[in-house]
């Protein structure tokens, strides 16, 4: 895995916020980041914490080239970063998409790149059909090589 600096990572945890309508797709990518031996703490942000990522939605349209969900990185100081959806191509989906898009997202977030198609991933730069929704081992093996 190549090494990657963008991610919402502070001191072991991602503290986030939530102004989403997809609810159900983030709650499903917190869990499954959180597999047993995950050592990067996922917790909603509170008053005493720095805000590390908030889940928003956004219209960027339906053209072949916009996005589904994007992670986008502020690298300011105590900045937040977003994992944000888009509401135009998102509308519709079955839950699996959306929960693939939403896992996807917060694997960006937690440091992670894109994958080839020569192994079965997560993070595979467009959804699969059909859709993955969880780390599968190529996801779990860079994760854990990251946060050893």
């Amino acid at each position: 895995m190549s090494a990657v600096v963008n991610r919402a990572v502070d001191d072991g945890e991602i503290r986030w916020t939530d102004k989403t309508r997809y609810d159900t797709a983030r709650k499903h990518a917190l869990k499954v980041w959180q597999f047993s031996g995950a050592r990067i703490k996922l917790r909603p942000d509170s008053a005493t914490t720095v805000n590390d990522l908030e889940f928003r939605d956004y219209r960027g349209g339906t053209a072949d080239r916009a996005a589904v969900a994007q992670y986008v990185r502020d690298s300011g100081t105590a900045a937040t970063d977003y994992v944000r959806f888009n509401r135009d191509k998102m509308s519709g989906r079955s839950r699996a998409f959306m929960n693939s898009a939403a896992s996807h997202e917060l694997g960006h977030a937690l440091g992670l790149c894109h994958k080839s198609g020569r192994v079965l991933s997560l993070m595979w730069t467009d959804i699969a059909s059909p859709p993955i929704t969880s780390p599968q081992a190529i996801d779990k093996a860079n994760y854990n090589a990251l946060w050893r």
